[in-house]
């Protein structure tokens, strides 16, 4: 069955989530996990030496690798993250070429990137009519706004500081694979529920900053 804008935002009204279609083989998205778990072992110097903003006005725009610890500030958990966008390969191409591991890592993030890409852009373009201008907000050809994130908890504290519940800082998450159960979705923090992650799917998901791009005040997510 098409998806409606009607029936979209129905879905996302009442559980604020919704599961579409995202036909790529796990195996893509396991060897493009293994090659972000080589490249965590690489030197400090190598992991930190990609680092710009896709877009400078906004916490989320950041492209390159992060490590967060619990204690700094406003994070609860312990991780690692690399934050990945296509125009890494013009701004870093002779990086690159010197760092096969790097590189590895970044050619097998593109074709994940690209579906995301296409997922999203089917998403918004469903609501364009009710939010115009919507599509370009995020996917301007110039400079889309979609970054596709490998994330590592670090899983030996889990007991103490593994994600605690929080609301994506972006307009939206669509959430592709986890390595094990645990993503629960919910309005707050008393109507959060497990969500059963399966192969060949992904999960659309509203985020604090939803408002952005969908300017409605019925798709509460605080």
């Amino acid at each position: 069955m098409k998806l409606t804008e009607e029936h979209l935002y129905k879905i996302l009204k009442e559980q604020f989530y919704i599961k579409v279609p995202f036909l790529i083989e796990k195996s893509v998205i396991n060897e493009a996990v293994a090659a972000f778990l080589k490249f965590l072992n690489e030197p400090d110097k190598i992991k930190n030496h990609i680092d710009f903003s896709i877009a400078p006005k906004h916490r989320r725009g950041d492209v390159g690798f992060k490590h967060r610890k619990a204690d700094e500030g406003i994070y609860s958990d312990n991780k690692d993250f690399f934050h990945f966008h296509p125009a890494i390969f013009k701004q870093y191409d002779n990086f690159l070429k010197a760092n096969p591991v790097v590189n590895d890592f970044i050619l097998k993030a593109m074709p994940i990137w690209e579906l995301s890409y296409k997922a999203v852009h089917q998403i918004l373009s469903i609501f364009e009519n009710k939010f115009p201008g919507i599509v370009d907000k995020v996917l301007d050809d110039k400079k889309s706004h979609l970054l596709l994130r490998f994330l590592k908890y670090e899983w030996e504290d889990s007991g103490k500081y593994l994600a605690k519940p929080h609301f994506d800082a972006g307009a939206f998450t669509l959430a592709i694979g986890e390595s094990g159960p645990g993503l629960r979705i919910g309005s707050n923090n008393d109507n959060l529920k497990a969500i059963e992650h399966k192969d060949r799917e992904a999960v659309f998901m509203l985020s604090s900053n939803f408002k952005k791009v969908l300017n409605t005040d019925e798709l509460y997510t605080g």
